[in-house]
């Protein structure tokens, strides 16, 4: 997958009534549940290990 810009910093969450608020680069703003952010926090966790790895075998 071919990106145009990868981003060096990660977003900042915050909860607010009830809600989680994702606040990332370039204005990208996301409201999630609490269940749709904590599935989120462990695919991203699960996607970054991958990714880790993927970079381990490219050196």
């Amino acid at each position: 997958m071919s990106q145009a810009y990868v981003y060096e910093e990660g977003g900042k969450a915050c909860a607010e009534e009830g809600q989680v608020m994702l606040d990332g680069p370039d204005g990208v703003a996301v409201s999630m549940t609490p269940k749709a952010a904590e599935d989120t926090a462990r695919e991203l966790l699960r996607a970054a290990c991958e990714a880790r790895n993927q970079l381990s075998t490219l050196s």
